[in-house]
């Protein structure tokens, strides 16, 4: 029960995320320990595997053992805190983007950097041809968020479903914000508007439902086929993406408070060294 508890709550933090346009559900993953065992259990979600489950349904037996073999329980449990998260917590979130905006960031600015020592510490060979590619997965996340955000009505089914899958797509590459990518194709404000009124808009959300399945499905085989290929790199190239977060945070907190507010900047550091230190006692616990 503890376990579920835990995963419950990881994926919870990871819907948070998912509502902060900067921010990845796919780094609070990585950073949690949970990336590689989510990526694994999607990449088994497949016809085959669940016709296989269904045709168990006879034999007690092998349907457990089907059943956990898929980890069925995990995705089932993670994707009720995620889903949970974005429906509780669409309006809070709101609310302190709004108005405390540099002081959340700054907590995260702390938990993801904390974090990310954690992670360059678990990866096994640090030559410089593996530190390259965590250049290439940094520089990338920089270049995408410097992309300029848009603003769209009216959006149309297919443009909605491409949105899906792009910000879906990026929840599974830590450091690279769903919510963003969203803000850059002007449908944030759509999506969020949509959560906010589901009763009443909750065609919107089909077609990016269906986007988003794409999306899973395609991501999932990628980056199991990289792991295999080479983790280290792989893992570099991701540690790189979680990296450039870092400096998005940074900016953003710059660009909404005033730095030379003395009160205000021992608030920032002290919601800084939560992050931290949170992050250092999760670990020990």
């Amino acid at each position: 029960m503890n376990e579920k508890i835990i995963i419950y709550l990881k994926g919870f933090l990871m819907g948070v995320c998912d509502l902060i346009p900067g921010i990845s559900g796919g780094t609070i993953a990585f950073i949690t320990g949970i990336y590689e065992r989510l990526i694994k259990a999607i990449h088994n979600i497949s016809p085959k595997n669940y016709l296989n489950l269904l045709l168990s349904l006879k034999n007690s037996n092998k349907f457990i053992k089907i059943f956990n073999k898929l980890d069925i329980l995990f995705l089932i449990i993670l994707f009720f805190g995620i889903f949970s998260a974005i429906l509780i917590g669409s309006n809070l979130i709101s609310f302190l983007l709004e108005n405390y905006k540099a002081f959340l960031l700054s907590f995260f600015l702390g938990l993801i950097l904390a974090s990310s020592k954690i992670i360059y510490d678990d990866i096994k060979i640090h030559s410089s041809s593996n530190m390259f590619f965590g250049l290439i997965g940094f520089f990338l996340g920089l270049i995408i968020t410097f992309l300029t955000p848009s603003q769209v009505s009216n959006p149309s089914f297919i443009y909605i479903l491409i949105g899906g899958f792009l910000a879906i797509f990026a929840l599974f590459l830590p450091g690279i914000s769903g919510s963003f990518i969203l803000l850059i194709m002007g449908l944030y404000e759509f999506i969020i508007t949509s959560v906010k009124e589901l009763k009443t808009q909750y065609l919107n959300l089909i077609p990016f439902a269906i986007g988003a399945a794409a999306g899973v499905f395609i991501i999932s085989r990628l980056i199991t086929w990289l792991f295999k290929k080479d983790k280290c790199k792989t893992l570099y190239f991701l540690l790189g993406l979680v990296l450039s977060t870092l400096l998005i945070l940074i900016r953003e907190i710059n660009n909404n408070i005033s730095i030379f507010n003395s009160l205000i900047a021992s608030q920032i550091i002290i919601l800084f060294g939560f992050g931290l230190l949170a992050v250092f006692l999760i670990k020990r616990l």
